[in-house]
């Protein structure tokens, strides 16, 4: 097979992709949230922790990998319940700027919100 008619891999420089670790979504929707709320990084970002500073709530905040599916979950930390994120919930396409993660906070929030914990 020739070279020239093979399609180069797809292989975006590191951060061009997706310019935010999932951590980051933790911290703009503890910030959406507002006083009383706060975040941590998990591990490498990978997940990312958003609470209550009164530790009245604790949420898990990651993709769920089983299966074909990779899903935006939010875990109830203190029960143990999955609630999956529809992405309808969510702005299109993934956060390239400040105020396109502002936007993905606000709408994490509000579905925070409506988890009624």
């Amino acid at each position: 097979m020739s070279t020239a008619t093979t399609p180069a891999p797809y292989d975006p420089a590191p951060g061009t992709e997706y310019s935010y670790a999932l951590s980051d979504y933790a911290r703009a929707t503890a910030r959406a949230l507002g006083a009383g709320w706060d975040a941590e990084s998990g591990y490498l970002g990978a997940w990312g922790l958003i609470f209550t500073t009164d530790d009245r709530v604790s949420l898990r905040l990651y993709v769920d990998g089983d299966g074909s599916v990779g899903d935006l979950v939010v875990e109830n930390r203190k029960t143990g319940e999955d609630h999956l994120v529809p992405a309808s919930r969510l702005p299109e396409g993934a956060p390239n700027t400040p105020d396109e993660m502002r936007e993905w906070g606000e709408a994490l929030a509000l579905f925070v919100l409506g988890l009624h914990l």
